[in-house]
């Protein structure tokens, strides 16, 4: 099942998506899925302790945005507007700002090496585990194989 959601995007950056988008063969979905994930593995933005979520600047004219997205890809995107403390709106300009000319140079070098990043298994192995441990409660979110799998699978 899909998942339907609303946001927003400056005129300009609807402009850029579209562009690298069709130049790379990829939906406007697609590309944006992979520059909030590569955004988010570049580890380059501090992570939001008991701040108030900020949105995007006012003023600028902007359009509504639909997107369709997989069961998988909202799970990330609410995790990764939860940990930045931002909306999703400006997840998107924050990542068209500050790692778009990154993330070209990596998608560019990943279709050279017929990697194709734009695949729909980007989540797939997301994992959550709930505990306590000396009685602190803890959430840790896996976007990728839980260890223990890893490890039982190493062994073999």
């Amino acid at each position: 099942m899909d998942i339907e959601t609303t946001t927003c995007i400056s005129l300009y950056h609807l402009g850029v998506v579209r562009h690298y988008a069709e130049e790379h063969g990829m939906s406007m979905r697609t590309f944006l899925s992979a520059l909030v994930s590569f955004a988010a593995q570049c580890k380059n933005i501090d992570v939001g302790y008991f701040k108030q979520v900020k949105y995007r600047p006012k003023g600028s004219e902007w359009k509504r945005l639909h997107l369709v997205l997989y069961n998988d890809e909202y799970e990330f995107f609410l995790d990764v507007k939860k940990l930045w403390k931002m909306s999703l709106a400006l997840v998107i300009a924050y990542c068209l700002d500050n790692v778009l000319y990154d993330f070209l140079q990596f998608l560019t070098k990943a279709e050279e090496d017929e990697d194709y990043y734009a695949d729909n298994y980007r989540y797939r192995g997301y994992a959550f585990e709930i505990g306590e441990e000396e009685n602190i409660f803890y959430y840790k979110l896996y976007w990728g194989p839980h260890p223990e799998i890893v490890k039982e699978a190493l062994k073999v």
